[in-house]
């Protein structure tokens, strides 16, 4: 398996390279709003660090959301000419898990993502897999949850939690765990996880 990995869900924007299953090159920023500028100069300095051709990939990993709607449509766009040019499937790394996979705790917990003004997308796991669906929940409802997530300096309330960032690198890994499952060969149906009927709690 030789794969892109891209991350653009967040603040973040993180790319990673894969040989052979195994990580061999990675970038990574953290510049609100740059997305759509480093994206690409990024990708292309991975192929230029490794010495590598792009037609090197057999598939892309992208993670699929919930998150940053800008966000999520620019590493989709990319990810999907690429794919499209090479003929190569996606893999849909749904963002929650690939966060999920870098905590070391068999315990329930909550885990979330700023949404908007004071709402978050949460999801609870329990060593690494989910137990429920995604919901659209008030800050002020988390406050006596253990609680793990990324951005929430952004919401107006603070909270008591453990931040876990979004990488590349993690989507990279679970693509590789989970390809059968989240392989989509037919690129007009690779959907992201934009979350736009949820229960609002």
């Amino acid at each position: 398996m030789n794969f892109l990995s891209i991350e653009t869900s967040t603040s973040i924007c993180s790319v990673a390279l894969f040989e052979n299953k195994y990580l061999i090159q990675s970038e990574k920023t953290n510049i609100p709003k740059s997305h759509s500028k480093e994206l690409g100069n990024m990708i292309q300095q991975l192929f230029e660090k490794s010495n590598l051709k792009i037609d090197f990939l057999d598939f892309i990993a992208l993670s699929s959301g919930p998150g940053s709607f800008t966000g999520l449509r620019i590493g989709s766009s990319l990810a999907k000419g690429i794919a499209f040019a090479l003929n190569i499937p996606l893999v849909m790394v749904p963002t929650l898990h690939s966060l999920a996979s870098q905590i070391k705790s068999i315990n329930n917990y909550s885990l979330g993502l700023f949404s908007h003004k004071n709402y978050l997308y949460v999801q609870d796991f329990k060593d690494a897999k989910p137990i429920n669906n995604i919901e659209l929940i008030e800050a002020n409802n988390l406050k006596n949850k253990k609680l793990y997530g990324f951005s929430l300096d952004q919401l107006d309330i603070t909270l008591d939690y453990i931040e876990v960032e979004p990488s590349a690198k993690n989507v990279g890994l679970l693509a590789i765990e989970n390809y059968n499952k989240w392989l989509v060969k037919d690129l007009t149906k690779a959907k992201l996880n934009y979350i736009t009927n949820l229960k609002i709690n």
